[in-house]
Order: C-alpha cells, then structure tokens, then sequence
C-alpha cells in the first residue's frame, strides 16, 4: 500500500536571480569650446546645456532607483521584525 504523500512530485524548478541593481552610470562628457564669434558662443552653451541635461538625466535616474531599492530593502526590514 502507497500513501498519497509518498507519490513522486515533479521537479523543482530552477530558480530565478533577480538583481536588485540600479543603471550603471557612464562618464559625461562636455562638448569641446573654441567660439570666435558671439554665433559660436551661443551655439556653445547650446551643447553645453544639452550636455548638463543628458547627465542630469543619468543621474536623476540612478537616484530614483537606488531611492526605490532603499524603500524595498526597509519593507523587507519591516517585515521581518
């Protein structure tokens, strides 16, 4: 005579890794500057502020993951006490 809980289960399936990482961050470069009219000037601080804004971007990102990771890691806390 077999007992119910002593049938075979199927096999377990492989567990998945989740990595709780925020974006890797990249260098941002500023665009090089030799202005020799006020034209050139003006197209400049053009590329230099889309440069400042492409970085603040990377950044704002990062931030806001990492602020996300923070919230998850302190309910996790939470929940074990």
């Amino acid at each position: 005579m077999l007992c119910a809980g002593c049938t075979s289960a199927p096999p377990v399936p492989t567990p998945v890794i989740v990595y709780n990482a925020c974006p890797r961050v990249s260098l941002c470069p500023m665009p090089g500057s030799d202005p020799s009219t006020n034209g050139d000037l003006s197209a400049d601080i053009r590329q230099l502020e889309s440069a400042l804004e492409r970085c603040a971007l990377q950044v704002r990102t990062v931030k806001n993951c990492q602020d996300k990771i923070d919230v998850q890691a302190e309910e996790s806390a939470k929940s074990l006490n």
